[in-house]
């Protein structure tokens, strides 16, 4: 059960990571610097796939580690 929980989390930084990015690869926000998706949008998609990122990760560390 510990593998499938260590498993989950770390595909969940991994999603993490995609959400992060996604304003800037393949789901881009508009050019305009002073439109909404562009100035405020894109900003809190990043800055919350990066915390997603580091609590899945920092749960992954402490699954690991309890194994």
């Amino acid at each position: 059960m510990k593998n499938i929980n260590i498993i989950l989390s770390s595909i969940t930084a991994i999603l993490g990571i995609l959400v992060g990015i996604a304003p800037y690869t393949f789901a881009k926000v508009c050019d305009m610097p002073k439109m909404h998706c562009h100035a405020v949008t894109a900003p809190a998609v990043l800055v919350f796939g990066i915390v997603i990122f580091v609590v899945s990760a920092i749960q992954t560390i402490l699954l690991w580690k309890k194994k």
